[in-house]
């Protein structure tokens, strides 16, 4: 069954008398018009018209750590292996068949999109003066920093956003990548709750679990409220299996949680770690709770030097005490392992601290010993995971600690100070078109970041005025004339379009 243009066209309903009364050039003109659009019609091709849209490929709901990507269908998505290479999310070869070659392989096979992991966003920070930077003024790069010499080597590539690699007894910085950016730490912030902790607990002292730690988010070690656990058990579950309900048992044995997050920031700084921010002493995603590579460092090699913590982050295995129950069941004691996989891997291996979280991705203190010298290895938002990007990180600082040079070094406690936020516009005068009278710097100057000083400070630090009572004059008389003469012109424009004579002038006539 074929259709015709006339098949498919809506009929206008046209009224008897305005055909009558149309003029006849009118008509000649619309039956062209009509015959011209018919034959158009004719000699389309059939299926032109019916060829469907492409249909949109369904995006599923992705985590906000997550980004919806396109693969052919069919196709699993492979983990991210070390060393980074070319991607492997391509079609699968098509088989030759008796018959069949493959130049049959279609030209766009069917594809899919779906959630893939992709590596956090650092924080905004402010602008820093370079020269202030904790550790060193190489280190406000955001790139890859070194200084080989010769004989030395690049530092493997691995998809940590950030890393530092450092001795661990000199505190001399071999090699770093984006060292100061803001990250999440995940569960290496316990690293620091134990830094802040241990000297203040007895571990032979027993703390009373409440029903807030048996309901910790995240891992847990299984605390039962109502029981007496003692300090050093709560350790090792804590820095051994990470388990989050040890750390708020630990929080409320050292005065409850808010004052050891008072306790904790108040320890960062004590020790030069100005980035990090503690909201959480477990490491949870929560608010701006942040570090970076360079703090991890400061943090890891103070909490080292505690005998304490040293012996516990190398600790395979470890026992942690039963309880009862509010049905009155007795659970029996049970071993609890560390979860830091570079102790089983990595021949000399001395800790410290893996974490993950679903916003911070996979971060990491390792450190370890070769030769008589200890390296300590910081990482944050691999999304990886894996052991061997750290073992190569050790392998190059281990083969190159004696023929790169320092790039900054991690500070001593007590010695550093904050850094100063760099000045945008240092030469700004008063009447500088950059600057606002009454308000913050305009879109011309540089945003300095979350820790910006409120009303503009930064752009106007004397807090003067940027005009005076003689230029608002001018600018009151410019505004005056330019009015009047608009008024005069639209007088003027009324009159003439009335046609009455300009008041002293003689109408120009017909």
């Amino acid at each position: 069954m074929s259709f015709s243009a006339a098949d498919c066209a809506y009929p206008v309903p046209v009224m008897a008398d305005h055909r009558a009364h149309r003029h006849p050039l009118t008509t000649v003109i619309t039956g062209v018009v009509s015959s011209v659009l018919t034959l158009g019609l004719s000699a389309a091709p059939a299926g032109a018209a019916s060829t469907p849209a492409p249909t949109p490929l369904p995006t599923p709901s992705c985590r906000p750590w997550q980004r919806p990507t396109t693969v052919p269908a069919g196709v699993q998505l492979t983990p991210r292996v070390f060393p980074p290479g070319p991607t492997t999310d391509a079609a699968p070869p098509v088989s030759t068949l008796p018959g069949r070659t493959a130049k049959q392989r279609p030209t766009t096979p069917p594809k899919r999109v779906v959630c893939r992991t992709v590596a956090p966003t650092p924080f905004a920070t402010p602008p820093f003066d370079p020269a202030t930077v904790v550790g060193g003024p190489a280190l406000s790069a955001s790139g890859v920093v070194t200084d080989l010499g010769k004989g030395a080597t690049a530092p493997p590539e691995v998809y940590d956003v950030s890393y530092v690699i450092a001795d661990l007894d000199s505190g001399e910085i071999l090699a770093a990548k984006a060292p100061h950016a803001w990250l999440r730490p995940a569960s290496t912030l316990k690293t620091l709750t134990a830094l802040t902790l241990l000297p203040r607990l007895d571990p032979r002292r027993k703390v009373m679990a409440t029903a807030d730690a048996q309901a910790a988010a995240g891992t847990r070690v299984g605390i039962i409220a109502g029981n007496a656990y003692p300090v050093g058990d709560l350790i090792d579950a804590m820095l051994m299996f990470s388990a989050n309900d040890a750390v708020y048992a630990l929080a409320d044995a050292a005065g409850g949680y808010d004052r050891t997050v008072a306790m904790m920031n108040a320890k960062a700084k004590q020790i030069g770690a100005f980035d990090t921010v503690t909201v959480d002493p477990s490491g949870l995603d929560e608010g701006n709770q942040r570090s970076s590579a360079y703090d991890l460092a400061l943090i890891g090699r103070a909490a080292m030097k505690l005998p304490v913590f040293r012996q516990t982050v190398v600790k395979r295995t470890a026992t942690f005490p039963g309880g009862t129950d509010p049905a009155k069941k007795v659970w029996p004691a049970f071993p609890i392992y560390n979860i830091n996989p570079l102790l089983t891997h990595y021949p000399g291996a001395i800790g410290v601290k893996p974490g993950r979280t679903d916003r911070a991705q996979h971060t990491f203190i390792g450190a370890a010993t070769r030769g008589g010298r200890s390296l300590i290895v910081t990482q944050m938002g691999s999304v990886t995971g894996a052991w061997q990007p750290t073992a190569a990180l050790l392998d190059w600082g281990f083969a190159n600690a004696g023929k790169v040079k320092p790039v900054g070094r991690l500070v001593d406690p007590g010695v550093a100070v904050a850094p100063s936020i760099a000045s945008t516009s240092p030469s700004l005068r008063p009447d500088s078109p950059t600057t606002s009278p009454s308000g913050p710097p305009s879109s011309a100057t540089p945003e300095p970041g979350p820790l910006a000083m409120a009303g503009g400070a930064a752009a106007n630090p004397s807090g003067k005025k940027t005009s005076d009572t003689g230029s608002h004059t001018v600018d009151a008389i410019v505004l005056g004339t330019a009015w009047l003469g608009v008024l005069t012109g639209l007088v003027l424009l009324i009159r003439r379009l009335t046609g009455r004579p300009w008041r002293g002038r003689r109408s120009s006539g017909p």
